[in-house]
């Protein structure tokens, strides 16, 4: 993705990660999930990229991208324990999701070739009543690797991993206005819940979109306070344009 950035956002370098088939086969009692136990992370070998996928929620898988995205030109300081802490404070049930593409031939951050981030909410088990959600925050690839489908790749995991819970997880990115355009050819919507934006919009220059078809979320009236807390609620569209740093510019082949 080419991005001039104060901190990664979701991606619009995305060629074929449409909006997946939710299968509904999965145990009722949420025991099959895809997604390893809170606070840690598991590693599998993808033998046709030759990478290494791993993928969780522990703490040394998020300071390994953080670290890797500090060395980027691209990025300016990511400070992983204040992003964990601006969601955690928002509720128990949301936490920080990372998936990274990792060279096996290499050691530490240089062996990132792209990740990943999303939000968990409520994830494998949600509140009842309100489902599941994935919300993707940003993807970002090596500068070497691009052009490889690497960003595809883990936007296409993520899907899938969403769609084999039981019940299936509902779909968010919270994408820039530039990159709005781009997810809404791919199959997302604007979510125009109130409820839904004061819980998972928590930045000033961003839209949450959700995936066409997702089974309705209501939201709960007792995020509504946070969406009024924030000092950027009351921005118009315009302020809010003009206050966004973020550029993409979308490329097949991610």
């Amino acid at each position: 993705i080419a991005v001039t950035v104060n901190r990664p956002r979701s991606m619009a370098d995305v060629s074929d990660a449409g909006p997946a088939k939710r299968p509904r086969s999965a145990s009722p009692n949420h025991a099959a999930t895809p997604f390893p136990e809170k606070g840690e992370d598991t590693t599998e070998f993808l033998p046709d990229r030759g990478l290494l996928l791993r993928h969780g929620t522990s703490l040394s898988l998020m300071a390994l991208v953080a670290d890797w995205l500090n060395a980027s030109e691209e990025f300016e300081q990511v400070d992983p324990s204040a992003d964990w802490e601006k969601w955690a404070s928002r509720g128990q049930d949301l936490s920080l999701y990372y998936a990274a593409l990792i060279d096996p031939a290499e050691d530490g951050r240089g062996a990132v070739r792209a990740c990943l981030r999303a939000v968990l909410d409520g994830v494998p088990v949600p509140a009842p009543p309100h489902n599941a959600r994935l919300i993707i925050d940003y993807v970002a690839t090596a500068l070497e690797a691009r052009g490889m489908g690497l960003a595809s790749l883990l936007v296409s995991f993520v899907t899938r991993a969403a769609a084999s819970l039981s019940p299936p997880a509902n779909l968010y990115v919270v994408a820039t206005e530039d990159s709005c355009v781009y997810w809404m050819g791919r199959g997302y919507v604007l979510e125009v819940s109130e409820r839904l934006n004061a819980r998972l919009n928590v930045f000033n220059d961003t839209h949450l979109l959700r995936q066409a078809g997702d089974p309705e979320d209501a939201g709960d009236e007792a995020d509504l306070p946070r969406r009024r807390d924030q000092p950027w609620a009351q921005l118009s569209a315009a302020e809010r344009r003009h206050a966004s740093r973020l550029r993409f510019t979308p490329r097949a082949g991610g």
